[in-house]
């Protein structure tokens, strides 16, 4: 755009524009204005001199040319220069706009990826339809957050997409899902009593494999019927820590490690006395755990005997 003609005492002219788009970083006086000079030093000066930092993107911001008038003076020496142009420039940043499909597809790939790992199909419905992102000009990479390691499927799932430009965060989004996702799990066929060990309630048919909505099971970690294999179960035993009803889906709630010797069981008794040991079979009358000391009772005796666990299904008296 052309200027006026520089009267022969005028060092410059600058003509506001009234309306701007910027990079990211410092607004320069060049990028608001036309100049006009015949000292080109002092053209590359002006061009070059701040004006303040650029707006964020979407919120332009007014300035109006007697503040740029009062800052150029003072940082000019007070030349003469000539003023012309809008009264009032309109400064916003240059912007590039990611749709909300696109960071609606990002984020339902990656919900999909991390359902695939933990379940056998799965479903997944955006509630609400994801917000366009404005962005900085530049190479934008979208991140999902990852999602947790270790939990579950839920009814309805959150997921954050990070819009990252030139290698820098920007801004984030958030898009939230109903979920669907279906795995086989252990399923009581029938009700299965405290304390009995998980070993017994396999082998006895007690719990089936079932495809379940892994979205409804809502207390504990669920668990598959074949993690519950009876030789899987040999150095570390389990048993039911409670009830477990019909219908109702084997979790880590339900289990606990069995004890060494556990109340209404029999154990092995080892008696020292000196040189002589002597093994008898015994009931136990109260769990216990290698170290513990407990009651059992030897058959036959109406009294009881006091114990120390030494092992699983062992225990030993010393006198």
């Amino acid at each position: 755009m052309a200027s006026a003609a520089l009267a022969p005492d005028v060092a410059a002219s600058i003509e506001l524009r009234p309306k701007v788009s910027v990079g990211a970083g410092q607004v320069r006086l060049g990028d608001i204005a036309y100049l006009t000079t015949r000292d080109l030093p002092l053209l590359r000066q002006l061009m070059a001199m701040p004006i303040g930092a650029a707006p964020r993107v979407g919120s332009p911001v007014l300035v109006d040319r007697d503040t740029i008038k009062r800052w150029v003076s003072a940082r000019s020496g007070g030349l003469d220069i000539q003023w012309a142009g809008a009264s009032e420039a309109e400064v916003a940043s240059a912007a590039q706009q990611v749709t909300g499909d696109v960071v609606e597809q990002a984020a339902r790939s990656a919900l999909e990826r991390w359902l695939s790992e933990r379940s056998v199909r799965a479903e997944v419905h955006p509630v609400s339809t994801a917000r366009d992102l404005v962005l900085p000009v530049g190479t934008t990479t979208l991140r999902v957050r990852p999602l947790a390691s270790e939990g579950m499927p839920s009814r309805r799932m959150l997921v954050w997409v990070d819009a990252w430009v030139d290698d820098r965060f920007v801004r984030s989004a958030a898009v939230s899902f109903e979920v669907e996702a279906w795995g086989p799990l252990a399923v009581a066929a029938t009700q299965v009593d405290r304390g009995t060990p998980v070993a017994a309630v396999v082998s006895n048919g007690s719990v089936q494999q079932r495809e379940v909505d892994l979205t409804t099971v809502r207390h504990g970690r669920p668990i598959s019927a074949e993690v519950q294999d009876p030789a899987k179960e040999a150095t570390a035993p389990q048993r039911l820590r409670r009830t477990l009803r019909a219908g109702e889906v084997l979790t880590q709630e339900h289990l606990e490690t069995a004890p060494a010797v556990a109340r209404g069981h029999w154990a092995a008794l080892l008696a020292r006395s000196g040189d002589v040991s002597i093994e008898s079979r015994v009931e136990v009358l109260q769990d216990g755990r290698p170290g513990d000391v407990v009651r059992v009772k030897v058959p036959g005796s109406s009294g009881e005997v006091l114990a120390r666990v030494t092992g699983r299904g062992q225990v030993e008296v010393q006198p």
